[in-house]
């Protein structure tokens, strides 16, 4: 087990220092886990204890929801997307308002675009850039990802989600055609 001082606690998978009364000792009930982790990373054990965002991230591969940001990286995008889609309505009103044509307002689809993609991204736990690269962030830095066949679902779902972010930044950015 690796220790900084008497109450701190680093994860030998991430690096991440936490207090040590938050770090997860796996049981033999998650055997599957165990399994997975020590495919990923040959030198751990149990005792090592891991934490919360590494244990997600394994339990997802086994769910079958392969995901490849933790929940601070969530966090931010809900929040670059929520402000991109405020920016997006307060920019569509004031451009009908003003009585801009709609050549100029079909330009609200960057922004709506990128205000969808944040929040599709958290809601799926995937980041679609990441994803191409065959990457992973749970909060603790990118890692490259060993499984091929983990990067490969996790391409698929980056990809529908692009599709997803540009069909509802279309319907959004056609609400403001309207007018």
């Amino acid at each position: 087990m690796t220790e900084t001082l008497a109450n701190q606690y680093v994860c030998p998978m991430c690096g991440r220092t936490m207090e040590r009364d938050i770090i997860l000792f796996l049981k033999h009930t998650d055997t599957h886990v165990i399994e997975r982790i020590q495919q990923a990373n040959p030198k751990w054990e149990t005792k090592d204890g891991i934490c919360e965002p590494c244990v997600e991230y394994y339990r997802s591969q086994i769910a079958g929801s392969e995901s490849n940001i933790g929940p601070a990286q969530r966090r931010r995008r809900v929040r670059m997307g929520t402000i991109s889609l405020i920016f997006s309505v307060a920019a569509g009103i004031y451009l009908v308002s003003q009585g801009f044509s709609r050549p100029f307002r079909f330009g609200l689809f960057v922004p709506f675009f990128f205000g969808m993609f944040g929040l599709i991204q958290a809601r799926e736990k995937t980041c679609a850039v990441l994803a191409e690269m065959g990457t992973c962030n749970m909060d603790f830095g990118t890692k490259k990802l060993q499984d091929t066949d983990i990067i490969s679902a996790l391409k698929k779902k980056g990809r529908k989600i692009l599709l997803r972010s540009a069909f509802w930044a279309a319907v959004l950015t056609s609400l403001f055609l309207i007018p």
